[in-house]
């Protein structure tokens, strides 16, 4: 992520994945859930115009959703939504507790990804 513009108040962002390896011909992609996924995405099976264009498709959707998910994070972080969230479902709590609070907390608070207050 960087500013760019005229004026830097525009933001470039990009992703770059430079060895992922996706496939749809053969192994997994004849099993049902995926053939059925890349059909909805128009990629299965080889493509005969261009020998692995639909494999490389395929990489730029997962490139593109990793992207998607990076600027989703990025602007909780900026908006202070991501730990806020956290702080109120005590999914941090445990781990800022001092030590020697951990062993009085209620064993429902020391279980990993107990939700102590449940969200209105």
């Amino acid at each position: 992520m960087e500013a760019t513009g005229p004026t830097n108040s525009d933001l470039y962002i990009s992703c770059t994945m430079p060895s992922i390896e996706v496939g749809t011909v053969g192994g997994g992609t004849v099993l049902p859930p995926q053939a059925s996924c890349l059909e909805m995405l128009g990629l299965k099976g080889s493509c005969n115009a261009e020998p692995g264009g639909n494999a490389r498709k395929l990489a730029q959707v997962i490139c593109g959703t990793v992207l998607a998910g990076e600027l989703s994070l990025m602007s909780a972080l900026a908006a202070g939504h991501l730990v806020k969230s956290h702080l109120r479902h005590n999914r941090s709590y445990i781990n800022m507790a001092p030590g020697h609070m951990k062993d009085t907390l209620p064993r429902a608070m020391t279980m990993p990804g107990t939700c102590i207050n449940q969200a209105p």
